[in-house]
């Protein structure tokens, strides 16, 4: 598997990787995802093997010096092999070299497996925030200071 930067004729298949990842509440409309991969603060990595993307993950420099990682999708016959944890290490490393001292991210409340996951890569809660997602999911906003950070807020 090889991880690589995104590119414009990439943008279907990660859109159609975004629909099978996530329920219809979290999935990112065609309008939203764009912004995103277009966005000169993100950057948009793809987990591709054998000629298949089989994954993505958008992070972004924030204002305040941290990083968030606004999304890591992998569709569900992927998940479980490693593809998730190698797109974030990527992801964490291109924000890192950017300057960000912290990163952020949000995940589901409802979803202990994702915030499993996170926790495992080092990820801490911070703080629930109600009806974060649209249909009003609560969401988890978890943070991840790299060894020797200081402790000031993300």
């Amino acid at each position: 598997m090889t991880i690589r930067d995104y590119e414009p004729r990439d943008f279907e298949r990660l859109f159609e990787i975004d629909r099978v990842a996530f329920a219809a509440d979290l999935a990112y409309s065609r309008a939203e995802l764009r912004s995103y991969v277009r966005s000169p603060r993100c950057r948009t990595l793809v987990a591709e093997e054998e000629g298949e993307i089989v994954g993505f993950a958008i992070g972004c420099r924030e204002r305040g010096g941290y990083g968030h990682v606004v999304t890591l999708d992998v569709p569900p016959p992927r998940q479980r092999q490693g593809v998730g944890s190698r797109l974030l290490q990527a992801v964490e490393a291109r924000l890192a070299a950017g300057g960000s001292r912290a990163v952020v991210l949000e995940t589901p409340a409802d979803e202990d497996g994702a915030r499993r996951f996170y926790e495992k890569h080092g990820y801490g809660v911070a703080e629930r925030v109600a009806g974060y997602y649209q249909g009003g999911r609560d969401a988890w906003v978890m943070v991840k200071r790299p060894a020797g950070a200081g402790g000031g807020s993300a």
